[in-house]
């Protein structure tokens, strides 16, 4: 048996509801390549999974450290989101993303809001509460 040390208690741990509606500041810290699956509308199409983690503003100091998820497509209409985020982090027009790890360590701020509970009406499953980014700007 192994001890993990500083075990926290249960009711200390976080709950992972979404963060509340507001602009916060994000740093990319993780992208991953794929590709989208199956059941998408256009299978096959180049996509980066990316995670964000919160770093501001000051008064959001409880927030810090919270990841945000995005999709970003790299093909296609879809990818309007991602040229979004790249005009945020201040690439300009003549920029070419030609790999997703170029995505590391771009800060903007984000309109973060919160998308309700849903339940998929094919197969009944419950989605809980979740964070959706509703738009990018840049860091002012």
């Amino acid at each position: 048996m192994v001890m993990i040390p500083n075990a926290p208690k249960m009711s200390d741990m976080p709950t992972g509801s979404p963060l509340p509606e507001g602009i916060y500041h994000l740093r990319a810290d993780k992208a991953t390549y794929k590709t989208t699956g199956p059941n998408s509308k256009k299978p096959g199409t180049p996509m980066c999974e990316l995670q964000l983690t919160v770093f501001g503003p000051e008064e959001a100091e409880e927030f810090h450290g919270r990841k945000v998820f995005e999709n970003f497509m790299l093909a296609g209409e879809g990818m309007f989101r991602t040229r979004q985020f790249l005009e945020a982090s201040g690439k300009d027009e003549g920029y070419v993303l030609s790999d997703t790890e170029e995505l590391i360590g771009l800060e903007v701020a984000a309109v973060v809001q919160v998308e309700p509970e849903r339940k998929d009406p094919a197969s009944g499953q419950v989605y809980g509460a979740r964070n959706k980014v509703q738009r990018y700007i840049a860091l002012t």
